[in-house]
């Protein structure tokens, strides 16, 4: 249930099982970015690995602004509050606030295209897995702690993501409903 409810909010991810994560925030909710309109409906579609639509139903996503934050309200799901954070080109990393563990805020990858959303959701081993031929984790200033990547710096953070992005498919399109 958790790893749904990220994976609908991003991706970025860096999903609950295996995510980026740190002891505290690593951006300012003060300087948060709100792309997203108070109140929109968010259809969402899973991707499959070549980044094309599965054959499956999609599901809703209702968004709140809270001051500079967004609360998430997923279909069948506990609400969540997450920020965002323009890095520029339409990418966006997402930070989920609201984590039931002590993992502390959870970072995800966004990229916003057109009318679609998409979101980049990898989990510390895929990561590891995807770096593999061009670098290491100590490369990102990265502590893996179990199966979560530990970031210190938000340059680090931004530094994997955009890496993500240049070298992987999101898993999940989300479209505003008109």
């Amino acid at each position: 249930m958790a790893m749904m409810r990220w994976l609908i909010l991003m991706s970025a991810s860096l999903l609950l099982s295996g995510c980026f994560i740190s002891e505290r925030l690593l951006f300012s909710p003060a300087d948060a970015d709100l792309p997203l309109a108070d109140g929109v409906v968010l259809t969402t579609y899973a991707l499959d690995d070549a980044g094309q639509r599965k054959n499956e139903l999609p599901s809703r996503l209702v968004v709140e602004r809270k001051e500079q934050s967004y609360i998430f309200k997923p279909d069948g799901d506990a609400p969540f509050r997450a920020i965002f954070d323009d890095m520029g080109n339409g990418y966006f990393v997402a930070a989920e606030l609201d984590v039931a563990s002590d993992a502390g805020p959870q970072y995800g990858l966004v990229h916003h295209v057109g009318e679609s959303w998409f979101a980049y959701t990898v989990t510390c081993s895929d990561f590891e897995a995807l770096i593999k031929k061009q670098k290491k984790l100590a490369d990102f200033h990265i502590t893996k702690s179990g199966s979560q990547c530990r970031f210190t710096s938000y340059d680090d953070v931004k530094n994997a993501l955009m890496f993500i992005a240049d070298n992987a498919k999101p898993n999940m399109e989300l479209i505003a409903e008109k």
